[in-house]
């Protein structure tokens, strides 16, 4: 039985039509399981009905991430979306920017080997919008053989009838060994949206647009020894068994719609029905894919933006909205600017849900009962014993020049943050836990493929500088500053001294020369700048000079703070941000920033 180990939820993604799949090399490496010259055509059978309720041709920016069921990234999947597909990099993450797509509605389908194929549905906000998509792995549960029938079950009770009958990919009777790949998805778990495919949205028997509510959904997969796709014969049904949760039992129906993915439209179609037997739902299916257990709502387009106390708009931000009819939320994560977008049911009333990374609810509210499409709040988070972060900073290559296709990730609290990065500058902002205010940070070039490195930085709210990072493949230690708009970089060899009574950090290349090193000559403590106390380590500047420039009035006050991230042993990194003022010779004050990753000799 596979258990599903899902971490982090969000909102949803959307594809059109699936035209010519070019491979964009300028975003990740190449797939050797898939070929260059690979074409993906609609399938002229799909002739959904929900188009209308899409809106007017759009374009759309995306952004996100392709993760297993242990939550680590899946290299090489391909995301398509209207007519773009582009690969995922080795974290699993991919970029499209300006998509053709639908004001209402936007469908991602993805592919990878050894993994069910799936997708994420969702209404796009105007900017870029976040996804993360976890891939059941195809795993073989049972291999059975054609004209035996035979019941493939979990341990979880799901199961599937096999009549015997199949057929492969073209139609035609298949005779031989099947290999049967079952999952359930338990609509219990509180990251189901993270593995389900599309979004709970659907095409009834009427040609309507409804809102599901689910009550379990199965996948069901078939294959050769070869690995080649089989189904079974039309003429011979199936018996899928959907355990049903124990919270569920006293408003679940006596009979309930049945409903399969199509994952070419990207959302749900009304297929037959299953009945209620005990703890079970039972019905029968013509064919495989994701099955669906669910009550239909009609629905209206929702949106909303979340704030922290300052007004600025909260990124990354999860959002839940709770129906009367289920004890499960659906949920969505704000973009960068702190909007979510969705579907949501109509005439009925609901709770939204606004938490933290610990889990605590921030902000909650009855909403609706709406009869058309709605745009509530802002929402305006006051944090409590949470806080408002936002950091920010600059991305450069080894030339200095912008980073115009990366991104960076930042890791909290046991929680992993993915910021685009598009004109060489970032801005995430998360509320924090109270428990922690250390966080790392990693910027990457997709292009040149290239790492700054993992580095640790202190929170400095609300707004926390982290200047300008960089990233070359050869450097594995740098000091970088700005100064009077100039900015400066320094890579090996960069030396620290430390006898016990002082420490210092020095480097230069003939042009530039940095020297910061501590005054305090009490020995094993020395004491930052700004009172924290580091056992060593905490600097106050002595010296901070440019040979090419050497205009400081060391007699005026040089008003620069000072933060300590991270003092490794020797042979791991010491990790500093500065920023402030000096005056020149001329008595004009000037600023300075910068930050030094350096590795501890």
């Amino acid at each position: 039985m596979k258990t599903l180990r899902i971490l982090t939820t969000v909102l949803i993604a959307c594809m059109l039509t699936l035209t010519s799949c070019e491979r964009d090399d300028d975003f990740t490496q190449d797939n050797p399981d898939i070929p260059d010259d690979t074409v993906i055509v609609d399938d002229p059978n799909d002739t959904g009905n929900l188009d209308q309720f899409f809106g007017a041709a759009a374009t759309r920016s995306f952004f996100g991430q392709v993760v297993d069921e242990n939550n680590n990234g899946i290299s090489g999947a391909l995301v398509a979306v209207g007519a773009q597909t582009v690969f995922t990099d080795s974290n699993g993450i991919f970029s499209v920017q300006d998509a053709s797509v639908n004001e209402q509605f936007a469908y991602l389908r993805v592919t990878a080997s050894g993994y069910v194929t799936s997708g994420r549905a969702l209404r796009p906000t105007d900017s870029t919008n976040r996804i993360k998509l976890m891939l059941l792995s195809a795993d073989v549960t049972a291999t059975v053989t054609s004209g035996v029938p035979e019941t493939v079950q979990l341990g979880n009770g799901a199961s599937v009838a096999l009549p015997g009958d199949y057929i492969d990919g073209n139609g035609n009777p298949y005779a031989g060994t099947v290999d049967v790949i079952l999952d359930f998805l338990d609509p219990a778990s509180q990251d189901l949206d993270a593995v389900m495919p599309g979004m709970l949205y659907a095409e009834d028997v009427a040609g309507d647009e409804v809102y599901l509510e689910t009550f379990g959904m199965i996948s069901v997969e078939l294959r050769d020894a070869s690995g080649n796709e089989l189904n079974i014969d039309p003429n011979s049904p199936a018996e899928l068994r959907f355990p049903l949760d124990p919270a569920l039992q006293g408003i679940a129906p006596a009979t309930i719609p049945l409903w399969s993915f199509d994952d070419t439209l990207g959302y749900w179609i009304e297929d037959g029905e299953a009945t209620l037997q005990g703890n079970e739902y039972v019905g029968q299916v013509s064919h495989f894919s994701f099955w669906n257990c669910d009550a239909p709502f009609p629905v209206v387009d929702f949106c909303t933006t979340v704030l922290d106390d300052n007004g600025n708009p909260l990124a990354n931000t999860t959002v839940h909205i709770t129906s009367p009819n289920t004890p499960y939320p659906r949920s969505g994560i704000t973009d960068q600017n702190g909007q979510v977008c969705g579907k949501v049911p109509s005439g009925l009333t609901m709770t939204i849900e606004v938490v933290d990374l610990c889990g605590n609810a921030v902000f909650s509210d009855v909403i609706g009962p709406f009869a058309a499409a709605v745009t509530y709040g802002p929402i305006s988070v006051i944090p409590g014993s949470s806080t408002s972060q936002q950091v920010v900073g600059n991305f450069d290559d080894c030339s200095n020049v912008d980073i115009t296709d990366g991104y960076v990730v930042l890791e909290y609290a046991g929680n992993t943050f993915y910021e685009p990065v598009t004109a060489g500058t970032f801005d995430i902002n998360l509320i924090s836990c109270p428990a922690s205010n250390v966080f790392t940070l990693e910027a990457i070039d997709i292009i040149n493929q290239q790492s700054s490195g993992v580095i640790n930085y202190t929170f400095t709210p609300p707004t926390t500088d982290l200047g300008t990072i960089t990233s070359c493949n050869a450097v594995t230690e740098y000091i970088e500053w700005e100064i009077e708009g100039v900015q400066h970089f320094l890579t090996s060899p960069i030396n620290t001294f430390d006898n016990g009574d002082a420490f210092s950090i020095n480097a230069s290349n003939g042009n530039d020369f940095f020297y910061m090193s501590s005054s305090d000559n009490t020995v094993g403590t020395y004491v930052w700048g700004n009172g924290i106390q580091a056992p060593p380590g905490s600097f106050e500047m002595e010296m901070f000079e440019l040979l090419s420039q050497s205009d400081v009035d060391y007699n005026a006050p040089i008003n620069i703070t000072f933060q300590l991230n991270a003092f490794g042993a020797v042979g791991d990194y010491i990790d500093i941000t500065f920023t402030g003022t000096y005056t020149d010779n001329s008595a004009a004050v000037q600023p300075v920033s910068g930050s030094l990753h350096v590795l501890r000799d």
